[in-house]
């Protein structure tokens, strides 16, 4: 059976701050797209869900392809709700093509989108839908982008809330990143990391690469 709307998935557990770093935003940027004049419906004030994270992440390439306007957004994600009757329309699975379709028509109002760009635009939305992963319809992970956002980018990184509290951890383990980081910054070599939890050294440089930039979501 479907988590419920109660489930782990909507329960607060990201501040903020935090939910702009897994995100790849300023904590400004994404305090704008929470409501109650944004796009994201929160469960406590400055605490966001899982489910709230990965509507970020969605949102973040809505704004990046054609710099889609909130305005624009948000008319097509009301439509989208009624339509399929869900509370979290970003999320639906239908989005990758209804929920396109919707804001390629709303923008069309403003700006007449090429046959080239509307594909370009797809093309953009689908990269950032590959980065989650589904079950029973439900988003149960999130593979953020580490160092570039493209096709090739390696899923090394990944989000639950059914693994480590919902902390970043190595794709595949339970391993938190910021346990790697804070042993190497001890001195722990990369090789001797790599034996000890059986993964490969690219994996633990990723690791080492997303926490240092934490910071720069401030």
């Amino acid at each position: 059976m479907p988590p419920t709307d109660h489930s782990v998935f909507d329960q607060p557990a990201y501040s903020c701050l935090q939910a702009a770093h897994y995100v790849g935003v300023s904590r400004s940027t994404l305090r704008s797209w929470i409501a109650p004049n944004g796009l994201i419906v929160t469960p406590q004030r400055d605490a966001l869900s899982f489910n709230n994270l990965a509507e970020a992440h969605i949102v973040k390439a809505m704004r990046r392809a054609h710099h889609l306007s909130l305005q624009t957004i948000r008319k097509a994600l009301k439509e989208l709700a009624y339509l399929r009757k869900t509370t979290h329309p970003l999320l639906d699975e239908s989005f990758e093509t209804d929920g396109v379709n919707l804001c390629i028509r709303d923008e069309q109002q403003v700006v007449n989108l090429s046959k080239r760009s509307q594909r370009e635009f797809r093309e953009f939305i689908a990269l950032y839908l590959h980065r989650v992963e589904r079950s029973e319809g439900q988003v149960t992970r999130l593979y953020p982008f580490v160092v570039a956002e493209r096709s090739e980018e390696p899923k090394t990184i990944s989000i639950s809330p059914m693994v480590s509290f919902g902390k970043p951890v190595l794709a595949g383990t339970g391993i938190s990143t910021s346990v790697i980081a804070g042993r190497f910054s001890a001195r722990d070599s990369l090789n001797d990391l790599a034996a000890e939890y059986q993964v490969d050294i690219r994996t633990l440089e990723d690791a080492i690469r997303w926490e240092m930039s934490k910071g720069k979501a401030a």
